[in-house]
């Protein structure tokens, strides 16, 4: 009999201490004033956080707390706690993840966005009524939004009469908030198009940097996220039609010798060769052309000696270029699209980490003739974002502002 009462009794003081601690944690907020204070002080401070001022409800908090607790039914109470927690969470994850975010023309990547972090972080810094520090924690961790905020802060008279350029450090400010919180655990690539420059991060240091050449105006390179798999050491280059017709044919009508210079292989709709000795160059053009030109391996090729490529429907990739003079341009902006690369051989190792024994044997000056192309997958399938950014950094990591190539 004493047994069975024992239980009961436990069982009793077991409701009622969930009770209790369900008193304690249901109402996190509306328990802690003072925090409701910080968090409307935060949001009326948004434009020197680089939000709009209207993203966040101005004088709920405020008016809120004016409202005497014992008017307050318990219903009243649990609405209000979680508008309260729910306006807490929107604003600390936009905080850590940007708002608003970069939007890409094509999606071959999703990066995960860890919520459950966030609000991990949101309840730490709550119960030690510091959420305040929790805001110069998610700031000052990337050092590009530190960077920007601090221009923000230190220029607020002369940015004054320049909304566009404030606009400008806004945007990135957030686009660079996402871009720190992807980039964890990951071996990233960014191609920055204004910048001209490739960056690899790994987690948030930068394992290597260097100069691309991209796309003129006239044929832009695509923003987009994509996932690198393979690379081909070696590559043939398959003419684009649009080249092949409008840039390559009207040379060799003029010049067959111009052909055999470009080390072309002619093939027909089989993919088998095709005499060029035996065509009539002249009935060809832009309208009919059922040919396709392939360039042979070696230093010639248009595509060096590295192609790295990945799904998407623009028909672009990452490659080497047999034109290294235009490394030496500013501005880099000649190619159809693709993206050359100043260093593809170090890059190249850098994917294929513990298995880039193949790369070792490779120079980048050649002489390679007509070595058959070989596939090669990578260490880890490795994601690769290509962004248009406005905003970029020195070695200093100071704000550097960047022409609008593609205006």
């Amino acid at each position: 009999m004493r047994f069975y009462q024992t239980r009961f009794c436990l069982f009793w003081i077991f409701i009622l201490l969930s009770s209790g601690l369900k008193a304690q944690t249901e109402y996190r907020w509306l328990s802690r004033p003072h925090a409701i204070k910080s968090l409307d002080s935060l949001l009326h401070q948004a434009p020197s956080l680089a939000f709009k001022s209207n993203f966040y409800p101005h004088g709920f908090l405020d008016s809120l707390l004016q409202i005497p607790a014992k008017s307050k039914s318990s219903n009243d109470s649990l609405v209000l706690e979680k508008q309260i927690q729910n306006l807490a969470t929107s604003f600390f994850e936009d905080l850590s993840f940007g708002n608003p975010r970069p939007t890409f023309k094509f999606q071959g990547y999703s990066f995960e966005l860890r919520k459950n972090e966030v609000g991990l972080m949101l309840d730490s810094y709550l119960n030690k009524q510091s959420i305040v520090n929790l805001v110069n924690y998610l700031n000052n961790s990337s050092p590009e939004v530190k960077s920007i905020l601090a221009v923000l802060s230190s220029n607020q008279d002369s940015l004054a009469s320049n909304p566009a350029r404030i606009a400008q450090l806004t945007l990135s400010a957030n686009h660079y908030r996402w871009l720190h919180h992807i980039r964890k655990n990951l071996l990233l690539t960014v191609v920055n198009i204004p910048a001209a420059q490739l960056k690899v991060y790994q987690g948030n240091q930068v394992a290597l940097k260097m100069k691309v050449v991209l796309g003129r105006p006239a044929r832009p390179t695509r923003v987009l996220t994509a996932q690198i798999k393979n690379l081909i050491i070696n590559p043939n280059w398959f003419v684009p039609r649009s080249i092949a017709t409008e840039e390559l044919l009207p040379e060799i009508q003029k010049n067959i010798r111009y052909f055999y210079a470009s080390h072309l292989d002619l093939l027909d709709k089989n993919n088998q060769i095709v005499d060029a000795k035996t065509v009539n160059w002249k009935a060809l053009s832009k309208d009919y052309f059922p040919y396709s030109f392939r360039q042979k391996t070696g230093v010639w090729n248009t595509l060096g000696i590295l192609k790295i490529p990945f799904d998407n429907p623009y028909r672009l990739y990452l490659h080497d270029t047999s034109e290294k003079k235009l490394f030496a341009s500013t501005k880099r902006f000649y190619s159809h699209g693709c993206i050359r690369l100043e260093d593809p051989i170090r890059y190249g190792k850098l994917l294929l980490g513990p298995n880039s024994r193949a790369m070792d044997t490779l120079k980048i000056d050649g002489p390679y003739y007509n070595i058959p192309s070989k596939w090669i997958k990578v260490n880890k399938v490795a994601p690769l974002i290509i962004w248009y950014n406005l905003i970029d950094f020195d070695e200093k990591g100071e704000v550097l502002y960047l022409e609008n190539i593609y205006k």
